[in-house]
């Protein structure tokens, strides 16, 4: 069974399932896999810090930014 074929059976299950093969997968990787940033992304949430500690209302509540989501979704 090819990489693709096991994408698409997965697919085709309900949303929650889909979610549970996820997890699954998530549970059984190395603990440090996909946590290292590249030197310009440590850069970028350094800057934002920065800005953030700078003017905290610049940044949104978690409710504001739920609805920005909302919006964007068309939902």
């Amino acid at each position: 069974m090819t990489l693709e074929q096991v994408i698409k059976d997965i697919s085709a299950l309900p949303p929650s399932d889909q979610l549970q093969v996820v997890q699954a997968i998530w549970d059984r990787l190395p603990k440090d896999v996909g946590t290292e940033l590249s030197a310009a992304q440590q850069a970028e949430l350094d800057r934002r810090w920065v800005e953030y500690k700078a003017d905290p209302s610049t940044a949104l509540t978690e409710d504001a930014f739920r609805e920005r989501i909302r919006i964007a979704r068309g939902r």
